[in-house]
């Protein structure tokens, strides 16, 4: 009898390595909210041709053969230069400020623009991808959130739940740092409860965070005692102590549970912790199970 094995050994080495390289060095990518919103700004205040110059004018090309599902032509010719670009890539990145700022600079005088509330709304998104608006340039603030690769697999593979409890805490990180980390607490549970569905194993509507996450290592191969070095069962074993942190963290500041008479109150700072942690975590789960479903091998 025949049984998919998901996450080998090698597997776990290198998404172990992939996830400190996400802690460390960090993503730099736009919200395809903001992106979306910059293309409302050309919407309202290009033209065809202003697009393809303000585009082209930075070495950034129509993409071959891409078809757009936005409406409107010009929405659909400004995604069709953006998709040809890897967002993922700061030089590329770069150019894209460019072609904004220099949007910004053509329309700076126009008294209008300056109190649009969709461009107030494009700089607060901006900044809520951790960059600012300053004296018409693009600025990288370093204070972003890491793992917003974590909106590539939620799209690509239409995890919802997951895509709205990561929105949910982003948008509450500032303004209500409690709700902010219940939120992270139900992204990661969302995650889990995804790889469960997909697999087809079942689990109770009762399991709390640590269950979930135990009946995910034993199919993922990460349970540290499925492996016999000593390292691999430290880092599993940490792994594991971040999955009880987070639910702790939650049940102490997030705002799901009654307050008692002496109550600290969560910062932004707790929030941003508790998102960058929740985010890389859920970003290694969905890598390595993605990539065993892909490769699967027998026994």
């Amino acid at each position: 009898m025949s049984t998919t094995t998901y996450g080998d050994e090698p597997f776990f080495c290198n998404n172990f390595n992939y996830m400190l390289e996400i802690e460390i060095g960090g993503v730099l990518l736009l919200n395809k909210r903001t992106i979306h919103t910059f293309y409302d700004l050309l919407t309202g205040y290009g033209t065809l041709a202003t697009i393809q110059k303000l585009f082209e004018c930075e070495y950034i090309f129509e993409a071959e053969n891409h078809v757009s599902t936005l409406s409107g032509q010009r929405r659909s010719l400004a995604d069709s230069y953006v998709s040809s670009i890897n967002l993922n890539n700061p030089s590329d990145l770069r150019k894209l400020f460019n072609v904004i700022e220099m949007f910004y600079l053509e329309n700076e005088e126009n008294e209008y623009f300056q109190n649009d509330t969709t461009w107030k709304q494009f700089v607060k998104l901006l900044e809520r991808d951790g960059y600012t608006f300053v004296n018409g340039k693009v600025q990288y603030e370093n204070t972003t959130f890491i793992p917003h690769e974590l909106e590539s697999f939620t799209g690509e593979y239409n995890i919802q739940h997951v895509e709205n409890d990561w929105n949910r805490a982003l948008s509450q990180a500032k303004t209500d740092p409690e709700d902010a980390i219940t939120a992270t607490r139900a992204m990661v549970e969302s995650t889990l409860k995804w790889i469960l569905d997909d697999i087809g194993k079942e689990y109770k509507e009762t399991d709390n965070l640590s269950q979930l996450y135990k009946k995910v290592a034993q199919l993922l191969h990460m349970s540290p005692d499925q492996h016999g070095e000593e390292i691999f069962r430290q880092v599993l074993g940490s792994i594991n102590g971040v999955v009880t942190g987070l639910g702790a963290l939650r049940n102490a500041y997030g705002d799901s549970h009654g307050k008692g008479k002496i109550y600290y109150k969560p910062s932004e700072r707790h929030a941003k912790f508790a998102i960058n942690l929740s985010g890389t975590l859920c970003i290694y789960l969905l890598e390595t199970y993605l990539g065993s479903r892909k490769t699967p091998s027998t026994k």
